[in-house]
């Protein structure tokens, strides 16, 4: 069995992200995993025109298991998690240095706004999300 890899998106830590404890603020991790989730949102809205936009956000929950601090960039990798009919799970570790800080899952659902609706994801967009399926 070979071993899915990841998206992965890298950022900078900046100054103003950190706190008065000198490492990045706990708010701070929920916005780079968000960032890091454009990819997904490709397949569903190639140039991420909002008013075409087919998800909404469910839930997330983040995991703090180290200290992030400025100065040294940051790797988000970003799996499909679950998927089901209509909503999917994407699992998200943010590193720093090699070390695993934090664990994020966010359950995204495929809604229609104009029927306030979950629809299932479209068969295209599945196959595409099934690259990055975490084993």
């Amino acid at each position: 069995m070979t071993k899915t890899e990841p998206m992965e998106t890298t950022f900078d830590v900046r100054f103003y992200e950190t706190d008065g404890l000198g490492h990045v603020g706990n708010t701070v991790h929920v916005g780079w995993l968000e960032a890091a989730r454009d990819p997904l949102f490709r397949l569903f809205v190639p140039d991420l025109d909002l008013t075409a936009w087919p998800l909404i956000l469910a839930s997330y929950k983040v995991d703090f298991l180290k200290q992030i601090y400025y100065g040294k960039s940051v790797t988000v990798k970003t799996w499909v998690g679950r998927l089901g009919s209509s909503s999917f799970d994407v699992y998200q570790e943010i590193w720093q240095e090699g070390e695993h800080c934090a664990t994020g899952t966010t359950t995204m659902v495929h809604f229609n706004y104009n029927t306030q609706k979950a629809e299932p994801v479209p068969d295209a967009v599945r196959e595409k999300m099934q690259t990055w399926l975490k084993d």
